[in-house]
């Protein structure tokens, strides 16, 4: 499942919610109008009820994801895309805002890639890749856990050393190149209890949860990412035509509260 693995999910998470992940994940891999498995089939699957199966798939119904026909079954629901010209960065965003701007490294390392990943950049089943996660910080309180994923054929040797304050700027410096171009999805998730500690909040919260993928200027696959960000913190703005009095792109911004209860 993306984001975490297997045996978090099964230690903490309600079946209902394994099942949504694992169809969030046929989702994001399938086309509009594909059909989707049964209520019998995720049951015995999981080996849990039908109504368990069931209510799992109505919230995706509800989250207007999948939608269904009465005797033949699930499928997955048109979904419309934006695309930002301008690359949201959670250092850059939160500067902006006239706040601090901080990270913590949780881990740095050479690993096998997660599915979805070995995918996006075309790896072979030997490949490692390199994973970089950590925990951003505004004005010294945790918004964002962030996993990146980074192409090893574009970067090879980088090492947590040469990060400096901005991954992307980091890049930049020893490589000449970062990703410039993106498609990043949202949803709302459930977190497991390490995460809610990580970004001290509780553990029944639900969290803003985003993948990115993360493209240089010539569409070469350069950056896959996952962040689970506080929605306490976080505001997907879109702004219309709003720049100079000029037809612009939407644009993301961040825009964290004034005060927040934690």
């Amino acid at each position: 499942m993306r984001g975490m693995d297997m045996q978090e999910l099964a230690n903490h998470l309600p079946y209902y919610v394994k099942i949504k992940q694992y169809l969030r994940q046929l989702i994001s891999a399938s086309e509009p109008h594909t059909q989707m498995p049964s209520e019998l089939e995720l049951a015995r699957q999981f080996d849990v009820s039908r109504g368990t199966a069931k209510q799992a798939i109505m919230d995706l119904v509800y989250e207007g994801l999948l939608y269904r026909k009465q005797g033949k079954g699930t499928f997955v629901a048109e979904r419309i895309s934006r695309v930002y010209d301008d690359l949201p960065s959670f250092t850059e965003d939160i500067k902006r805002a006239g706040h601090i701007s901080t990270s913590k490294v949780l881990s740095f390392s050479q690993t096998a890639p997660a599915p979805r990943a070995k995918l996006f950049f075309g790896l072979e089943d030997d490949e490692h890749i390199i994973r970089y996660k950590r925990l951003v910080y505004d004005n010294y309180r945790p918004v964002a856990l962030v996993i990146s994923f980074l192409n090893p054929h574009l970067y090879e040797g980088f090492q947590v050393s040469d990060i400096e304050t901005s991954l992307y700027g980091s890049l930049r410096k020893k490589y000449g190149f970062a990703p410039t171009k993106a498609k990043d999805s949202y949803s709302f998730v459930n977190i497991s209890p390490n995460t809610a500690k990580l970004l001290n909040c509780n553990e029944n919260d639900y969290v803003c949860y985003s993948e990115r993928l993360g493209y240089l200027d010539d569409r070469t696959p350069a950056e896959f990412v996952e962040s689970y960000i506080r929605a306490d913190y976080f505001r997907l703005e879109l702004s219309f035509g709003l720049n100079n009095d000029a037809v612009s792109n939407p644009q993301i911004s961040y825009r964290p509260p004034t005060s927040v209860s934690d």
